[in-house]
C-alpha cells in the first residue's frame, strides 16, 4: 500500500451559514456502520477562533466535513449534526495550542423524531416507510430497486421514527441505516447486479485482517467517497470477489499523519 501525497485538504462548512473551518491543523476518527444507528465522527480542530467557536456551540448546527489531496475537487466524506453538550475545548498538558473537540451524529435527528400517522384505509408497506422518512425531513440515497412489500388493512404509525421503521422493515427483511444524512434502505438477500465498484487489492491494500469468524478488514489509503451498504471488489490472494461494506472506519488528520480508510467486509456470503 502507497501513501498519498501529504498535501492533504480538510474542511468544514456549517449548513445555513457561510462559515468555513479549513487551514488550520484538524484530525478526525469517523465510524460508518449498515445499522439502525447514527453514524459518529470525532472531530479536533487546533486554535479554532472565539467567533467560530461561540457559533457552533448556539446550535445543532448541521456539518459537511471534505477532504482533497492537492488540487482534487472536495470530496464529502461525513455529513453530521454537532452535539453541542460534548463540545470540549481546551490545552493538553505540555501543549500551547488550544484544542477543540466537537462530536457529529449522522441522522441523529432524524432517527429521533417522534411521529404519529393514522392509516385507516388499506395501506402499504412502502408508503408508510416513506412517510416516515418524510416526516423527518431526512432525503434518501440509496435504495433497491425491488424492496419487500406488504398491505396492512389499517395501521397507527406512532412512536420515533428508528422504533417505526423497525417494526415495518424488520419483518420483511429490509435494512435501512442513514449516510451523510440520507436513509438507505436495502433488500434481502440483495445480490452485486455488475455495477462499476471500487478495486482493492495488495498493491492499493495493507495485508487483510480477519475480525470474528466471517468478516475481513481492508485497510487502505484514505477513500471518502464510499459509504456502508456499497459494493466493492476484492482482488486478493486471499478473497477474491465482490462483496457488500458492512463498516468503515476513517482516521488521520491533515499535519503529518497518513489518513487510512478500514472497510469491514463479509466474506463467507459475499455480503
Amino acid at each position: 500500500m502507497t501513501n498519498k501525497s501529504l498535501n492533504f485538504n480538510l474542511k468544514l462548512t456549517i449548513a445555513e451559514s457561510e462559515t468555513i473551518i479549513d487551514k488550520l491543523d484538524i484530525s478526525f476518527k469517523m465510524y460508518k456502520n449498515n445499522k439502525p444507528e447514527a453514524n459518529t465522527a470525532y472531530i479536533n480542530i487546533w486554535n479554532l477562533n472565539d467567533t467560530i467557536f461561540q457559533e457552533l456551540s448556539e446550535k445543532d448546527n448541521l456539518i459537511d466535513v471534505y477532504t482533497s489531496y492537492g488540487e482534487d475537487d472536495p470530496a464529502l466524506i461525513f455529513r453530521g449534526y454537532i452535539e453541542r453538550d460534548k463540545i470540549r475545548k481546551g490545552r493538553p498538558e505540555n501543549r500551547v495550542d488550544e484544542a477543540t473537540l466537537i462530536t457529529l451524529k449522522d441522522g441523529q435527528n432524524a432517527f429521533s423524531k417522534f411521529i404519529n400517522l393514522n392509516y385507516r384505509e388499506k395501506t402499504s408497506s412502502a408508503k408508510i416507510i416513506q412517510d416516515c422518512i418524510s416526516a423527518t425531513g431526512t432525503g434518501t440515497g440509496s435504495i433497491s430497486e425491488k424492496l419487500p412489500e406488504t398491505q396492512f388493512d389499517n395501521y397507527k404509525a406512532v412512536g420515533y421514527t428508528q422504533s417505526v421503521l423497525d417494526k415495518i422493515c424488520t419483518p420483511l427483511g429490509i435494512s435501512f441505516s442513514i449516510q451523510n444524512n440520507l436513509f438507505q434502505l436495502i433488500a434481502p438477500n440483495e445480490k452485486f447486479n455488475g455495477e462499476e465498484t471500487v478495486v482493492f487489492n495488495s498493491e492499493n491494500s495493507a495485508k487483510l485482517h480477519k475480525k470474528g469468524t466471517d468478516e475481513i478488514i481492508i485497510t487502505t489509503t484514505l477513500t471518502p467517497n464510499l459509504t456502508p451498504n456499497d459494493w466493492i471488489q476484492c482482488e486478493f490472494d486471499e478473497f477474491k470477489g465482490n462483496a457488500r461494506i458492512r463498516e468503515i472506519y476513517h482516521h488521520g488528520n491533515n499535519y503529518g499523519e497518513a489518513c487510512l480508510t478500514e472497510i469491514t467486509i463479509g466474506y463467507k456470503n459475499n455480503d
